[in-house]
């Protein structure tokens, strides 16, 4: 149960980075477009279903906040993904262990029975 669970818990992460992932390459192909505007380009953003002018600088800035914004989403997701893909080996390991213990208690009892049987 457990190690299904940080399983799903993994895919979701995952899930996630690749979201932030795309979000980031999106932002950074923003940046360089922006970067090659000249001062008297006009820069617009969509607001709803309007355009509406906006200010190079801001548009930048807002870029900027963003791409700092989504790394640090990024860092914290890759942590908890490193962190679950810990906990969800140690998981595996545990029921590894489990089936062992299972497997030799069962070929003990074999074992039993069938000396039992000779006598």
């Amino acid at each position: 149960g457990k190690y299904r669970e940080l399983q799903e818990e993994l895919q979701k992460l995952r899930s996630d980075q690749q979201t932030l992932m795309g979000q980031q390459n999106e932002n950074e192909m923003v940046k360089q477009e922006l970067d090659l505007l000249d001062d008297s380009a006009n820069v617009f953003k969509m607001v709803g279903p309007v355009l509406m002018k906006n200010d190079l600088e801001d548009a930048k800035q807002t870029v900027d906040k963003r791409l700092e914004f989504i790394t640090g989403e990024l860092k914290k997701t890759e942590k908890s993904i490193e962190d679950k893909e810990k906990r969800s080996q140690e998981a595996a390991e545990n029921v590894q262990k489990m089936q062992g213990a299972m497997q030799n208690a069962a070929a003990e009892a074999a074992r039993q029975i069938a000396a039992q049987q000779q006598k």
